[in-house]
């Protein structure tokens, strides 16, 4: 009997769908935030006499009550005249534990360059990836999203679309 049971949980384990691993979100979590600035006007550089791509960081991303997550990604970095984009946007399912959040992404893209659009690359590979989590308020009283990953702290305040 105990072989039946653990053939049985592989089978259904091997059947149901990476949804059944998301896992309800709820308030404040739920909803859409938003890190970052990135300005999509160029600027002008008095050193160089031309104008260059600016640069920056954002990231937008969206928890559903259902447990699932949008997440979009770009940086651009302009150093001298090599500017250099990465873009990534995915989406998928999220599981949280506690103060622990992990993205599980079912299906996304993970492009950029480097230099010039000619020396690009891109993959529809995009990692899982696990953060602590916590909130604060800001000074105008507002929810402050502040996740924690192995090398960085971000700050996300609430998007408004």
């Amino acid at each position: 009997m105990k072989r039946h049971h653990r053939s049985l949980s592989l089978a259904l384990a091997l059947v149901l769908p990476p949804a059944a691993w998301a896992a309800p979100v709820k308030p404040p979590l739920l909803g859409s935030w938003l890190y970052g600035t990135l300005s999509s006007i160029q600027y002008y550089d008095r050193t160089t006499n031309n104008w260059m791509d600016a640069s920056g960081a954002s990231e937008i991303v969206t928890f559903t009550a259902d447990g699932h997550y949008e997440r979009t990604r770009l940086l651009s970095l302009t150093t001298y005249s090599c500017t250099s984009k990465l873009f990534i946007y995915e989406k998928g399912t999220v599981k949280i534990a506690g103060n622990q959040l992990t993205y599980q992404p079912q299906e996304g893209v993970n492009k950029g360059y480097t230099c010039t659009p000619s020396n690009s690359w891109s993959t529809a590979r995009v990692n899982p990836e696990t953060w602590t989590f916590r909130f604060e308020r800001n000074s105008n009283g507002q929810d402050v999203l502040v996740m924690r990953g192995k090398e960085s702290e971000l700050h996300y305040g609430r998007y408004q679309r």
